[in-house]
């Protein structure tokens, strides 16, 4: 009885220790991200206007960059090192129909996020 106890207790802690490890991994690459982006439409739905929030957690400039699908840059803007998140307004209304994309730099992070413009909405 006692050899089958120590057997289930090593079983245990071997477990608790493989979980913990997988746990922790998971939280340094959580830490790692330098770089959060929300979007969504101002005021209400179809009205070609794109909000953009940029949330970055060191002292490094970053660029967001919009571009068509051929890949021609048609606005772009630098947050200050200073800055620890930027909103700021897209106004597609504009802007033919079809694919865009929003790359944003910061440091070694770069996030791409695409957008559709059609005939009077955004989706992304």
């Amino acid at each position: 009885m006692k050899k089958l106890f120590k057997t289930i207790a090593i079983a245990l802690v071997a477990t608790v220790v493989t979980f913990n490890a997988n746990a922790d991994d998971k939280k340094i690459a959580y830490r790692e991200s330098k770089l959060n982006v929300g979007m969504y439409e101002a005021g209400v739905a179809k009205s070609l206007i794109l909000n953009v929030m940029v949330t970055k957690n060191d002292d490094a400039k970053a660029r967001v960059k919009l571009m068509d699908a051929e890949g021609n840059t048609i606005y772009t803007e630098t947050i200050s090192k200073k800055a620890g998140s930027h909103k700021l307004s897209l106004d597609m209304s504009n802007a033919p129909k079809g694919k865009y994309y929003l790359e944003i730099v910061n440091g070694a992070s770069i996030l791409t996020k695409e957008i559709n413009r059609e005939a009077d909405s955004l989706k992304y």
